[in-house]
């Protein structure tokens, strides 16, 4: 009998469950445990350490088998041939939700051979060897360890992806086609070089990009005549799925590009971006062609302040700092390792994208960054070092309206996770405070995102992706 351990919460459960039926029944109780070879000798140590620690809790005689391997999943069917059984724990992710199997879990049981069973522990477990011990503290480290394994394997710099043919190989390899979308609202300044440069480095010379789409949000300036001398399609968000009306705001045109975009890898860049380059797309697309299990990637950067034409090299990010990251520590700690939650630069797979709600403004990065998490699990999430970048910086009172914004969406999922109403019960009114000709005066401000339900729950969407090839 195998039991996979990663140290999650019901490794404990699993581990008790596989020695009592193998205590039982006379079977040999096999434990595994997956190092990653990216991580540090003194992560592998501490891991090994834990390993032994929690083997040591059961009163069976253990063979411990341990793997190297960059593929929790493939290195767990691979050892899993050589068994009659395998019991498995829930994952972290669903630990406040009432399934037991998520995504991650189901596309390993279709690829296991077997028996498998599955086991979530219902409430809090006490440690076998010292039931004294608060399992809520203990849970805390283990998830920070959860944290620390994951900043170690999935974090990548762009570097890492530089080389396009290898890239352009594998996706080649895999059958996938790849689309770019970038979101606009007046960014005749920057559009035309942010084409340019894709356009030239990932389509012309290799092809990466099978299509690159301007989706505009009503611009009232050059901006989409500009991208049309770019030789790119560009539509306007208002115009996609018109049925179904049209909300202000950069997510309302990311959900309704989903609609539009043809590939199964689907990349969003932010357009404001003065000092583009190609690895701003290729470093996000990099480990999803690298990794299969990995199905959303983030990038990260350093964000100066820019003044005119004066730089700080410190100081952006400022909401990412000050709203969204003590927001994640606070309540989604295994989130905490996220660089930068709310850069505007990511990349996913399309049967994940198209299964998670989109809200329609600011909170767009966040509310997509816990969708998947909740339903895919972190080791689904990666996140890219992009180096620099140089934008257009908000002021104060804009950034105020975006953390106000964000803060609600971080409620809402935090609501939905432990079924109570939250957003009920709070103002969504914003009260902005001016001052002026040496007087103070009051703006009020409503400000809410509206949540778009999954893109495959809309019909014209179902439909369209499953039409029948026409002669």
């Amino acid at each position: 009998m195998l039991v996979p351990v990663r140290g999650g919460p019901s490794a404990q459960l699993a581990l008790r469950l596989a020695a009592t039926v193998c205590k039982e029944t006379g079977a040999e109780l096999c434990v595994l445990h997956i190092f990653n070879p990216r991580i540090s000798p003194e992560s592998q140590q501490r891991e090994e350490s834990g390993f032994l620690k929690l083997t040591s809790m059961v009163d069976v005689p253990v063979r411990r088998i341990t793997l190297l391997s960059a593929s929790v999943r493939e290195a767990i069917i691979r050892e899993a041939a050589q068994h009659q059984m395998v019991v498995l724990g829930a994952t972290l992710s669903l630990m406040h939700r009432p399934m037991v199997l998520g995504a991650p879990i189901t596309r390993l049981l279709r690829r296991l051979p077997g028996s498998v069973m599955v086991v979530k522990t219902a409430g809090p477990v006490t440690a076998l060897k010292d039931p004294d011990r608060p399992f809520r503290l203990e849970s805390r480290a283990a998830a920070a360890e959860r944290v620390d394994r994951w900043f170690a394997e999935n974090t990548f710099h762009s570097k890492e992806f530089a080389d396009l043919r290898r890239l352009v190989d594998l996706k080649q390899r895999q059958g996938v086609t790849i689309s770019l979308g970038l979101p606009t609202l007046n960014e005749q300044d920057t559009i035309g070089k942010v084409i340019r440069t894709f356009k030239n480095a990932l389509m012309d010379r290799v092809p990466l990009l099978d299509e690159i789409v301007v989706i505009d949000s009503g611009s009232t300036d050059r901006t989409a005549a500009i991208a049309e001398r770019g030789g790119v399609r560009v539509v306007q968000h208002s115009e996609i799925l018109p049925r179904y009306g049209a909300f202000q705001g950069k997510g309302e045109a990311l959900w309704k590009s989903l609609y539009t975009l043809n590939g199964d890898l689907i990349c969003w860049v932010d357009t404001d971006i003065s000092n583009i380059h190609p690895k701003f797309v290729y470093g996000l697309l990099g480990p999803l062609l690298s990794d299969p299990e990995i199905q959303y990637v983030k990038g990260f950067y350093r964000r100066p302040l820019k003044f005119g034409t004066d730089f700080q090299a410190q100081g952006g990010g400022r909401v990412t700092e000050l709203a969204a990251r003590p927001m994640l520590n606070l309540f989604f700690p295994e989130l905490s390792g996220l660089v930068q939650p709310l850069s505007g630069e990511y990349a996913g797979r399309r049967r994940v994208l198209e299964s998670v709600p989109f809200f329609t403004g600011y909170g767009v990065e966040l509310g997509l960054l816990l969708a998947i998490s909740e339903a895919y699990g972190l080791r689904a999430i990666a996140q890219v070092d992009l180096g620099m970048r140089v934008h257009r910086n908000q002021t104060l009172f804009d950034l105020s309206k975006m953390a106000f914004a964000i803060m609600q969406v971080g409620l809402k999922h935090l609501g939905d996770r432990h079924r109570i109403h939250l957003l009920e019960e709070i103002n969504k009114t914003m009260k902005l405070i001016h001052y002026e000709d040496e007087r103070y005066w009051i703006e009020q401000k409503e400000i809410e995102d509206q949540e778009r339900p999954p893109m495959n729950s809309v019909p014209e969407y179902f439909l369209a992706r499953h039409r029948a090839p026409t002669e």
